[in-house]
C-alpha cells in the first residue's frame, strides 16, 4: 500500500473574509511499505505541498488589516498540491498560538497522512480523509486534526473537473483541494515537568462537528517508557453512562479523567496523585468518538531538587582539612557540583579544579539519588578569612543552589595553655583549702 505524508515547518499569516488563514509550506512524502522506516531520508520523494488553514479567529492584539489576503494561484495547476481547509465548527483551541508562531520566530511542524475512518471501507473516495499533526517548536501547541473533503461544484463550462495528479482527488476551480476540519485532539503543552509526591495535571482535549448528546467517547490513556507500555487509565461514557456511571478503568492508583468535563467540555485531561519516579515518561491520549480517533502525546518530567548539606559546621582550619559537600534524594540523575574560593585579597572568586574529588552516584529505593564531592584545604592556600563555596546546578533548581563557609584561624596556643594553668591552679588552690 502506497501511504502519502505531508510535512512542513514555514508559517505565514495572512487574513480571510472571517478571520486569518495560516498557510504552512509543506512536502508531500511517498512512503513504499517494506522500503524502510520514516527517516531513512533516501527511500522517500519530496514535492512541495501547502497547507492554508482558513479564517481562524484573530485575537485581539492582530489587526486583520494589517495580513495579506492568502491568494491561490492564477492558473490552476493539477501538480501542485494546495489542501485547503476550512476552520469554523469545531474551532481549532489556543489558535492564537499557530497566528503568533511566525512572529515569534517558532517553527511549527506539519504532518499530513491519508486516514481511513473507523467502520470506513478503505480505498473509498467519497469523501476522503487527512489527519494533520501540528506542533509549535518549544513544547507549546500541539493539534490533530482531521479533515473531510468538501464536494467540488461543477464547472459551468464542459470542461472536466481538474485532478490532482498524486492525490487523484478533484480540485476546486482555483486549483486547492478543499476540505474542512471535522474532528481536533489537543494538548496546551506537550512537555511537563512536577515534583516527586506531587500532583501532575497532563493537559489533553477534544472537539468534533456535529456532536450528538447522547454519543459515546472513549478515552485511553498509556504511558511508554523505555521501550515498555502500560495503560493507566481507560474511560467510556455517554449520556448513559452518565446515568449510571461512567465505566472506567484504572491501572494506575491515583489517576483520575472528570467524565463530566469529557463530555460537556471535551476535558480530557489526565491528573496523577502522589507522583513517583516510575510515572516518568511519554503519555499517550487517545479519544474516540463517532467514527474518529486521534492521539495527543505529552512528555511527562518528574523532578525532585537536591538537598545540599556541609560535612562540617565550621570551617577551623590548623593544617589540612576535607570538606564534604552532600546532595541528597534528587531526580533525575545528572547534577554539576562546584567548589570556588574568595580570599580577602580577590574581588572575584575562583573556580576551584585541583584537590577535587566526587564520590559514586547512590540510588535510594524511591528512585532518586545523592553525591558528594569533597575539597582538600590547606592553610598554606585558604587563609583565614577565605569564603569557600559549594555551588550545586541541578534542572529542578530555578537557579543555582549555593553553601558557603569562610575560613577561622585556630585559637591561639600561647592563650590556650596560659587559660589551662590558670584554670589548674584554682583547682588546687580549692583542694588545698
Amino acid at each position: 500500500m502506497l501511504h502519502i505524508l505531508l510535512f512542513g515547518y514555514l508559517i505565514t499569516c495572512v487574513s480571510g473574509q472571517g478571520g486569518a488563514d495560516v498557510v504552512l509550506s509543506c512536502s508531500l512524502v511517498e512512503e513504499d511499505s517494506g522500503m524502510g522506516r520514516i527517516g531513512s531520508g533516501a527511500l522517500f520523494s519530496r514535492t512541495p505541498a501547502t497547507l492554508v488553514l482558513r479564517d481562524l479567529a484573530v485575537t485581539p492584539d492582530l489587526s486583520p488589516d494589517t495580513l495579506t489576503p492568502f491568494s491561490p494561484p492564477d492558473v490552476p495547476d493539477p501538480n501542485n498540491i494546495i489542501l485547503e481547509a476550512k476552520v469554523t465548527s469545531p474551532e481549532i483551541p489556543e489558535a492564537g498560538q499557530l497566528l503568533h508562531a511566525d512572529c515569534n520566530d517558532q517553527e511549527v511542524n506539519c504532518e499530513i497522512s491519508q486516514y481511513y475512518p473507523r467502520e470506513a471501507k478503505q480505498g473509498s473516495t467519497e469523501p476522503a480523509y487527512f489527519i494533520v499533526s501540528l506542533q509549535i517548536e518549544g513544547g507549546g501547541l500541539s493539534l490533530t486534526l482531521v479533515l473531510q473533503t468538501q464536494s467540488v461544484g461543477m464547472d459551468q463550462s464542459d470542461h472536466p473537473v481538474l485532478m490532482q495528479s498524486k492525490l487523484e482527488l478533484p480540485l476546486s476551480q482555483s486549483g486547492t483541494l478543499l476540505t474542512e476540519v471535522v474532528f481536533v485532539v489537543f494538548s496546551g503543552s506537550q512537555s511537563q515537568s512536577a515534583p516527586l509526591g506531587g500532583v501532575a495535571l497532563l493537559d489533553c482535549g477534544f472537539r468534533q462537528q456535529a456532536r450528538t448528546p447522547r454519543q459515546e467517547v472513549g478515552l485511553e490513556w498509556r504511558l511508554q517508557h523505555r521501550g515498555h507500555g502500560r495503560k493507566v487509565l481507560e474511560m467510556r461514557a455517554g449520556q448513559k453512562e452518565l446515568e449510571t456511571g461512567p465505566e472506567v478503568h484504572v491501572e494506575r492508583d491515583g489517576s483520575s479523567v472528570d467524565a463530566s468535563q469529557l463530555l460537556g467540555q471535551g476535558n480530557a485531561s489526565l491528573t496523577l496523585a502522589s507522583l513517583k519516579v516510575s510515572d516518568q515518561g511519554t503519555y499517550i491520549c487517545t479519544v474516540s468518538a463517532g467514527l474518529f480517533q486521534a492521539q495527543q502525546v505529552v512528555q511527562l518530567h518528574v523532578i525532585q531538587p537536591p538537598q545540599v548539606s556541609f560535612s562540617e559546621e565550621n570551617l577551623v582550619l590548623r593544617d589540612k582539612l576535607k570538606l564534604s559537600c552532600h546532595c541528597k534524594n534528587y531526580y533525575p540523575l545528572d547534577v554539576q557540583i562546584e567548589w570556588l574560593s574568595l580570599s580577602p585579597s580577590d574581588t572575584e572568586p575562583i573556580v576551584l579544579s585541583d584537590q577535587v574529588s566526587l564520590s559514586s552516584h547512590r540510588q535510594h529505593s524511591d528512585g532518586t539519588f545523592s553525591l558528594s564531592s569533597q575539597l582538600t584545604l590547606h592553610s598554606s592556600i585558604f587563609p583565614a578569612g577565605t569564603t569557600v563555596t559549594c555551588r550545586v546546578t541541578h534542572t529542578a533548581l530555578d537557579t543555582p543552589l549555593s553553601l558557603s563557609l569562610t575560613v577561622e584561624a585556630p585559637p591561639d596556643s600561647y592563650w590556650m595553655v596560659l587559660g589551662f594553668m590558670v584554670v589548674t591552679i584554682l583547682f588546687f588552690y580549692q583542694v588545698m583549702k
